[in-house]
């Protein structure tokens, strides 16, 4: 019983909506009562250009839409769309001035089988300020990489000022205009006009501003990369440093672009001279690049970093012979001792080298007498080397007059 009583419920419902739908269509096609309805419709602004002459510019977006309240058959007014409406608000029209101003909006066409209620109460809102104008420079920003193997220069432009124009409040945020361009794998040199777009300091765009030209012509030189090495150039002999044993380049390659009949003769990149005396034990020093004309430098600022590297400090006993000099003619000498002992001590690649006959011993007999004299061993030992030790320090020396014979051999 219960479940009848649901299934009648339901099928009266059903026809209650039924019913209303039907006395909806009536009442819309055969009756078709006057019906209103609000409907928004955007707003053409037109002679804008007029406000320069009064050194005024809109600010921002100016209101650019209206509602209106159309009247008709219900048929039409429903059926009506905002593209069939023109509205139209003419700054030139009106006196205006700095700050908020309300302009009525016009009417210029609309559809015949409905009428505006409010059509003498539309107007929308425009706010002017000073018209400033002001010269910025331009910039023009490469994005993005070159095609494998190649490189984008720095692009060429004629245009390097233009005008910025718009309100007061604006233009004074207005820093350069700036294009961009991406270069992605690009192998051949690129020509194209591109779009400026007003930035302040920060790079955001400043809107309300315009630029005159709005746009420039640029040139985008595409080179190809050589990887060549750094060849660093050295006042003095590296031999001659005792505690150097090399200096090498970080990196030991580096990159450059050119026009290939350029960089094909281009081997290796030379360093300024390098003073190798004046080192004073760093471990590493910035050196300047040498670049050569219509040759670029890639991923570099200009300056290379030299890594020295020195030679380990190692010692060396010796055995020298003494000698003398300075000895008169009519005289003798006679050494108690005819060797010394040293220790020697200085870079590795210098002692492992060395031999007794570099090294200068001696005793300077000059202006000695007859006898016995203590004498003191000179020992001269190259650059880079310096003594350790020294066994012994002096010597006895005996010095005795030459005997002269007679012609008859007495």
């Amino acid at each position: 019983m219960e479940e009848k009583n649901k299934r009648q419920q339901l099928i009266i419902r059903a026809c209650c909506i039924i019913a209303s739908f039907i006395l909806w269509l009536y009442i819309f096609n055969v009756e078709n009562p006057i019906r209103e309805r609000k409907i928004s419709v955007p707003v053409t602004v037109v002679n804008k250009d007029k406000l320069s002459e009064s050194s005024l510019v809109t600010v921002g977006e100016e209101q650019t839409k209206v509602s209106l309240t159309i009247r008709g058959n219900s048929s039409d007014v429903y059926l009506v769309k905002p593209e069939e409406f023109k509205l139209e608000s003419d700054l030139s029209a009106y006196g205006v001035k700095k700050g908020e101003n309300k302009i009525p909006v016009v009417i210029k066409k609309s559809p015949q089988n409905v009428s505006v209620v409010n059509s003498e109460n539309l107007w929308i809102r425009v706010v002017l300020d000073d018209l400033k104008q002001k010269t910025i420079p331009v910039k023009v920003v490469i994005e993005g990489k070159a095609k494998e193997g190649f490189f984008a220069m720095q692009p060429i432009y004629k245009t390097t000022e233009v005008e910025a124009n718009g309100p007061s409040d604006s233009i004074k945020y207005v820093n350069s205009a700036v294009a961009k361009y991406d270069v992605k794998n690009s192998e051949k040199d690129i020509v194209t006009v591109l779009s400026l777009q007003p930035l302040d300091s920060s790079g955001n765009v400043v809107k309300g501003v315009s630029i005159k030209p709005e746009s420039i012509e640029i040139t985008v030189p595409i080179k190809k990369i050589k990887s060549v090495p750094i060849n660093v150039k050295m006042l003095g002999n590296l031999n001659n440093q005792s505690n150097i044993k090399s200096i090498t380049p970080t990196p030991e390659m580096i990159d450059i672009a050119g026009d290939e009949k350029v960089i094909s003769n281009v081997n290796s990149i030379d360093t300024e001279d390098i003073d190798i005396s004046k080192i004073n034990n760093k471990d590493s020093i910035e050196a300047k690049i040498i670049v050569p004309k219509n040759v670029i430098l890639i991923n570099s600022n200009g300056t290379i970093k030299l890594n020295i590297n020195f030679n380990k400090s190692t010692q060396k006993e010796l055995s020298l012979d003494i000698v003398t000099k300075n000895l008169g003619n009519n005289y003798t000498a006679n050494l108690d001792k005819n060797k010394v002992n040293i220790t020697i001590s200085g870079a590795e690649n210098i002692i492992n080298n060395l031999k007794p006959e570099n090294i200068e011993c001696f005793v300077d007999l000059n202006s000695l007498q007859e006898g016995d004299q203590n004498v003191n061993i000179n020992i001269n030992l190259p650059d880079g080397v310096s003594k350790v030790s020294q066994d012994p320090s002096s010597i006895k020396v005996t010095i005795t007059k030459k005997v002269l014979e007679d012609k008859n051999g007495n």
